[in-house]
């Protein structure tokens, strides 16, 4: 019985280390974790940028480690979950130039059981750094652009 003891805590100790999450930052990349609130979204043709409304600028966004996301804007709160990712493929820049190279992509998925409203955000790039995210989005037509800081 003494020698099951030790064996079991072993196993025990073994499937919990197994099911940790580590989530790797690239160089220079600040982590994504923490409460953000989008302060700017932007378009651009490709000659300019238009300020225009996303729909999510009223609310909170929660990142946890774990990979749980949450939208809050003070009548809905939204739940689901986020992920980030290293990806080899064409994008654009925050300051609207293409390039094809390794970068981070980003997508968030939050949604609301109760009332059946989601909000299903896809970047092609994301940058952290410090306090402010800048992420963009090629829609085919537009360069989107989103800001966001620290709340």
């Amino acid at each position: 019985m003494k020698k099951l003891l030790p064996i079991s805590v072993s196993i025990m100790l073994l499937f919990s280390l197994a099911s940790c999450t580590k989530v790797v930052v690239g160089p220079g990349q600040a982590s994504v974790t923490g409460s953000w609130i989008l302060t700017e979204s932007t378009r651009s043709d490709g000659y300019s940028w238009q300020y225009f409304n996303s729909g999510v600028e009223r609310g909170v966004f929660d990142f946890y480690g774990n990979g749980i996301a949450e939208y809050n804007d003070g009548y809905t709160s939204m739940h689901g979950n986020w992920y980030t990712r290293f990806v080899s493929s064409g994008y654009y820049d925050r300051y609207g130039n293409y390039y094809s190279d390794s970068h981070q992509s980003m997508e968030i998925h939050v949604s609301d059981r109760y009332g059946g409203g989601s909000i299903n955000l896809f970047f092609d790039d994301v940058i952290v750094t410090g306090n402010e995210l800048i992420a963009t989005y090629y829609d085919g037509h537009y360069i989107q652009r989103y800001i966001f800081r620290r709340y």
